[in-house]
Formats: C-alpha cells, structure tokens, sequence
C-alpha cells in the first residue's frame, strides 16, 4: 500500500471522536480495557470493538500482563500528532 493510502486510513482512523478518545486516554500510559471503559463511561465491548480497528492500523498496541492486555500507542510519532493537532486547534 502506497504511503498516501495509509496516511489516509490512519487519519480516517483518528477522525472518529471514539477512537480519539482512546487515544487521549492512553496517550500518556498503557491502560486495559476496563480503565478506558471506565474513563469513558462507555462499555468494554464498545471500547474493545475501537481498540480492534486502532490496533489494525499500528495506532495501538497491546501487551499482556497478567491476565489483563494493556493498550498503548503503537510509537511516538503517534503521540507528537495528536500533540500537533491539539495545538493547532488551540488557536483557529
């Protein structure tokens, strides 16, 4: 896939409010899907269903610990986006 068709799907991604939201909550520490749930005040299968559709596009990734998986972004470029982005709506 070409670098343009991927940069659309992650900003398709990302331009959901739901999926933002996770991405929001877990973007300063790994979190299961009950904490996120819990933030959100949505159901974990709610949750469970966005987190599937931001790990397949490496928005996200998971860790098992224990008997809970724990949910990241996937690198820091994802983090200094959302940064870019928040920062640019604070003055438009």
């Amino acid at each position: 896939m070409e670098q343009i068709e991927k940069s659309v799907l992650i900003f398709k991604c990302l331009g959901d409010i739901t999926r933002l939201n996770i991405v929001m909550v877990i973007s300063k520490e790994a979190k299961p899907v009950g904490i996120i749930a819990n933030e959100l005040q949505m159901s974990s299968s709610a949750i469970s269903h966005q987190l599937r559709i931001l790990k397949n596009n490496n928005i996200v990734k998971s860790e098992r610990r224990g008997k809970e998986v724990y949910y990241q972004l996937s690198d820091h470029h994802i983090h200094e986006m959302i940064a870019q982005v928040l920062n640019h709506t604070s003055h438009i």
